[in-house]
């Protein structure tokens, strides 16, 4: 798959760095420290420095309670950095976005991958009127992630009828059939609005939608999800589901990102996005190298 300048082998052998570059001020992990554009482009020269293979940009918190900004002000946010790195690096960019109108102007920009926690269904949840995020996508003929999220909270026992409306009754009660249920959804949009499949990355988004069980379900049965063929990225960094388990804060659950990093490359996860990207360089390195027993 190539994205931006560089070609990536997505048939499973190999896992890139997604370094994140959370250009915010309430992220759950680090927010505000790189909210001046001056600190987000040092941050990331630093992550590329460390092996980022990719960086992620996002201008909006999407943690639980996140405060909505307007379109406008994402976009103040974003656009500077987009920019600068450009002139910087020549290290792929994508775009952190539930706008569609965010999307159309981060990757007119320079945005190489666009990334929707909403799988290209916001709109359909949302009642969302003008352009759609799938017809952005596909207008700039870029590639794709995109993720699972529907409408359930991640208490399990507050969940209604309403909230599983378009799910078989199966998959109501089994994480894995929802979220590839919901993928599928999410796959059948993106080839009507014209995405090629094999421009698109699928991430089951742990922590989003899903309580802790939910999501240590997901990390145990990842292979479960996948079909041939499939590009599938992890995005576990600092999750709540981590803190839940070792009752840890958000800056001291690197070791547990680290095991979701590996598990991820052992299902033939294509891509890890984390926040701290040398620990996760060298984990799976070795990793790499124990698979290719010594041939380095």
């Amino acid at each position: 798959m190539r994205i931006g300048k560089k070609e990536f082998r997505t048939d499973g052998t190999e896992t890139y760095l997604m370094g994140i570059l959370n250009i915010t001020e309430d992220s759950f992990s680090d927010g505000g420290r790189y909210r001046e554009p001056e600190m987000a482009v040092r941050h990331a020269l630093e992550m590329i420095e460390e092996g980022a293979d990719l960086l992620d940009l996002g201008a909006e918190s999407t943690r639980p309670g996140f405060k909505e900004i307007p379109a406008d002000e994402e976009l103040e946010r974003l656009l500077p950095v987009i920019e600068h790195l450009k002139r910087e690096t020549d290290i792929p960019l994508s775009i952190d976005t539930r706008k569609a109108r965010v999307m159309d102007a981060a990757l007119a920009a320079g945005g190489d991958l666009a990334n929707d926690i909403w799988g290209l269904r916001f709109a359909e949840f949302h009642k969302e009127t003008g352009p759609t995020m799938a017809e952005v996508i596909a207008r700039h003929r870029k590639p794709a992630v995109i993720m699972h999220q529907d409408l359930f909270g991640r208490n399990e026992e507050e969940r209604t009828e309403k909230e599983a409306e378009g799910l078989s009754p199966d998959a109501r009660n089994n994480v894995i059939l929802r979220v590839r249920e919901g993928l599928d959804r999410s796959l059948a949009i993106a080839e009507q609005a014209g995405i090629p499949k094999d421009q698109l990355i699928l991430d089951p988004g742990i922590g989003f939608s899903k309580s802790t069980r939910e999501s240590l379900q997901l990390l145990g049965h990842l292979q479960k999800m996948k079909r041939t063929g499939e590009v599938w990225l992890m995005a576990a960094s600092r999750k709540s589901v981590i803190g839940d388990v070792l009752n840890l804060p958000p800056e001291e659950r690197e070791e547990g990102t680290l095991v979701t990093s590996l598990l991820a490359a052992e299902a033939g996860f294509s891509f890890v996005r984390v926040h701290n990207i040398r620990p996760n360089k060298r984990a799976l390195s070795f990793l790499q190298a124990v698979k290719n027993k010594g041939t380095f």
